[in-house]
Order: structure tokens, then C-alpha cells, then sequence
């Protein structure tokens, strides 16, 4: 499993690993060719550090048996939430962006959160010709098999999945 740690003293908005005693997350790992299926990190929501982000979950991916539509697909839709990110949940400039991913099977699911703002309940899905944004989410849901956004004041979490032919023909041994 990749993962970033904060420097110490950066409220991440995130349980201690004292709060969590006895829970462990299982790192799973893929028969063959060593792959961890899992993959984590946590950055800072500035745009040079969701762009860093966005290449490390391209190293995560080219470890799979993707086919490099389904690659270019899971990278677009998790840039465009990173973006949204880094634009709109700290209106202080100052937060943090999880980036988490799995492959279960022949899924891979990316989730993108955040502690902001959250995304206002009037803001439209769909773009519009004199919008500054409204894109993203829309390309989100082209590109992806599934999506789902959990929105609150609190923060945000988009949740994709994608369900690739690659990954179904793989050979599992």
C-alpha cells in the first residue's frame, strides 16, 4: 500500500491511529508479479500536489493488467475530482486531498475525499456556456461505470468505479 504522512501536527481531519486500536487495514497482494491491490495517499489540496498525486496513481495503474483506455479513463475522472479538489473545497487555501484506490476483481475503485466546504446543493451538473467549472463532474459520470458523490458541509467524497474488459479477461493465477 502507498501512503503519505502529514508532518506531524498538520490536522488532516483524520482519526489518530489511537482512535482506530485494533483495526487493521489487510494489505492484499495479488498472486504472480507482486501488485498491491490497494493504494493510498495524502497531500496537500494544492494543484502541483494533486498533479504529484495523479502521477503516482499512474505508476499504481501501470501495475495492472489494464488496457490503456480503461488507464486513460480512471486517470481523467480522478484528476477532474482532484481538481475540484484543489478549487473548491478549502475557499481558505488550506486542506488536504485522500486519494484511495482499489482492484477487487475486475473492479478498480477510486475514491477522492476531502474535510472542505462541500459542494453547494443549488450548484447544477451540467455545464453551462458562462460557468467557471461544472465539467468535471459531468466527465466523471461519462467516463466511469459508477459513480457516487457524498456531499456535505463537512467534506466530499467521489467515489468511482470502472469495471475494464482488461481485467475480466486476466488471467487470476
Amino acid at each position: 500500500m502507498y501512503r503519505h504522512t502529514p508532518e506531524t501536527g498538520v490536522d488532516t481531519g483524520e482519526n489518530t491511529d489511537a482512535d482506530q486500536a485494533g483495526t487493521t487495514a489487510p494489505e492484499r497482494i495479488a498472486a504472480g508479479p507482486v501488485v498491491a491491490s490497494t493504494f493510498e495517499e495524502l497531500a496537500p489540496a494544492l494543484p502541483n500536489e494533486m498533479a504529484g498525486l495523479r502521477r503516482k496513481l499512474i505508476q499504481w495503474l501501470s501495475e495492472l493488467p489494464l488496457d490503456p483506455d480503461s488507464t486513460h479513463d480512471i486517470t481523467l475522472a480522478t484528476y477532474e475530482a482532484l481538481a475540484n479538489v484543489a478549487a473548491h473545497a478549502y475557499p481558505d487555501g488550506h486542506g488536504w486531498a485522500r486519494l484511495q484506490a482499489s482492484r477487487a476483481g475486475d473492479a478498480v475503485t477510486v475514491t477522492v475525499t476531502d474535510t472542505g466546504c462541500g459542494i453547494p446543493a443549488t450548484r447544477p451538473r451540467v455545464a453551462g456556456l458562462r460557468t467557471s467549472g461544472g465539467r468535471g463532474l459531468l466527465l466523471i459520470d461519462q467516463v466511469t461505470d459508477q459513480s457516487d458523490i457524498d456531499s456535505s458541509t463537512k467534506g466530499t467524497t467521489v467515489r468511482m468505479t470502472w469495471r475494464p474488459a482488461a481485467l475480466r479477461d486476466a488471467d487470476p493465477s
